[in-house]
């Protein structure tokens, strides 16, 4: 990540005034955005990620509240909350300097990217003596499989193994059920009712026991997963135990969150 020092940036220095000189650095989760009426329908019709984070104090590592943080060239901006967390949720695809400012403390800014459909997370740690800091720390995830609540499943400790897009890609699957076959408990079975026989079945239920399936969160009779394509799906639940909600079963269940994919030039 690039670092723009905040002397050459006299809007940043409008906004705040003289803020005690410091070295800042950057991570980030959950507060007000502020768009301008004029820009809603725009940024809701181009390619957009999300952005949030928290701002913490370098010494304390208390978040810290009233920092003002702005995506500079747009009109987004926010004001942390008391535990320091912001959040914008609809951000332009591309990479933008992210600007931190609080009375006290120094300004810091930050190239960081957003990817279409991604929400990214970062933690800014700013500090009010020019001491050295980590760097810039980001996460990125799937905006949709965080609407659909698989980060908060995954957070929550349920006896499940969770696929996301990425882990899909780096298995490089040829057949959906190609990402069962390494997964304890699961076992891949060959089912004559059906063109294309490759089934699964999970051990927690006993032998021959066949899990529940949702498919984007709508119960289903899918049995062959093969008629999904790889490129297709977005995340992966599989619980061989206990499963949370409305998704547990006595046999197990498997969780399938399926994307538009995306047409490379």
């Amino acid at each position: 990540m690039s670092r723009t020092s905040s002397r050459r940036d006299p809007m940043v220095r409008r906004c705040v005034g003289k803020p005690a000189p410091a070295i800042l650095s950057v991570a980030f989760l959950g507060v007000i955005a502020l768009v301008l009426p004029g820009k809603a329908a725009a940024l809701q019709s181009a390619p957009q990620g999300a952005l949030h984070g928290r701002v913490v104090d370098a010494e304390s590592r208390d978040g810290v509240d009233g920092a003002e943080v702005s995506v500079l060239g747009t009109s987004l901006a926010a004001v942390t909350d008391r535990r320091g967390r912001f959040a914008f949720p609809a951000v332009p695809a591309g990479s933008w300097v992210v600007s931190v400012a609080r009375l006290g403390y120094g300004i810091r800014t930050d190239t960081v990217r957003v990817p279409d459909g991604v929400s990214v997370s970062a933690t800014l740690t700013i500090s009010t003596e020019p001491i050295p800091l980590e760097g810039l720390v980001v996460d990125m995830r799937s905006l949709l499989l965080e609407k659909r609540g698989f980060y908060d499943r995954k957070r929550q400790g349920f006896s499940g193994l969770f696929m996301d897009r990425t882990t899909i890609e780096d298995r490089n699957p040829l057949f959906v059920s190609d990402l069962f076959r390494s997964v304890p408990g699961v076992e891949i079975v060959n089912d004559s009712r059906l063109i294309m026989n490759q089934s699964v079945n999970l051990s927690g239920g006993g032998r021959g026991c066949e899990p529940a399936v949702w498919l984007d969160g709508i119960r289903s009779t899918l049995r062959n997963y093969d008629f999904l394509k790889p490129d297709h799906i977005e995340g992966i639940e599989v619980y061989t135990g206990n499963a949370p909600g409305k998704y547990n079963d006595l046999c197990g269940t498997v969780v399938i969150w399926t994307r538009v994919p995306v047409r490379r030039r």
